[in-house]
């Protein structure tokens, strides 16, 4: 987890696209893609990610993300990867 850490701080986000939503009957899920550049090292970034969404009198009561953790977790290795070949 502490690898993670600071995972939105360092990343400057471009967009968000690709969005599919499931309705619920108390919500909703979405799945989405955001892109971005990994602003240490200039890699970009391409993430999906799925939300689970409770709504309540109109409200949201719930939300929780789900990302591609491999994804990130490469986007953020590359830039040490290149620099030791």
């Amino acid at each position: 987890m502490a690898a993670f850490q600071g995972y939105v701080d360092n990343i400057a986000l471009q967009s968000a696209d690709k969005l599919i939503t499931h309705e619920t009957g108390t919500g909703c899920v979405i799945e989405y893609e955001v892109h971005g550049t990994i602003l240490a090292t200039g890699v970009q970034d391409n993430n999906r990610f799925c939300s689970i969404i409770k709504i309540e009198n109109r409200k949201i009561t719930h939300w929780r993300d789900y990302m591609d953790s491999h994804a990130a977790w490469s986007a953020m290795r590359a830039h040490d990867h290149h620099a030791n070949h």
